[in-house]
């Protein structure tokens, strides 16, 4: 997964609108949409940056779609780790203790 790729799944992912994100940044709409839109186009070291700290990712992890932790852990998607944990709260405790039972058995 690639620059383009990466930002539009934490775009999507989070919710956010491509107006409040460019906003936010300091760069026009049309700008930001060349980033994530068929032509791909890369930003300057500088934008990148920007929209790094907004969301709260590394740069790293736009470019390359994983953290250096994660570049580790092959295995560790950061969106799928981040919507377990979700559906995990919602649980009753009964729910949540037979799920930790099966991610055990799982894991060994």
């Amino acid at each position: 997964m690639g620059f383009k790729e990466t930002l539009r799944d934490e775009i999507e992912y989070r919710g956010l609108l491509i107006k409040e994100v460019s906003a936010a940044i300091g760069i026009s709409n049309s700008t930001f949409l060349s980033y994530i839109d068929a032509r791909g186009v890369l930003p300057n070291v500088e934008t990148a940056v920007k929209i790094a700290k907004y969301l709260g990712v590394s740069v790293e992890y736009l470019v390359e779609g994983k953290s250096v932790s994660q570049q580790k852990k092959e295995n560790i998607n950061p969106f799928e780790k981040k919507k377990l944990n979700e559906s995990y709260d919602k649980l009753s405790s009964h729910d949540k203790s037979i799920l930790v039972k099966i991610a055990d058995v799982m894991s060994k």
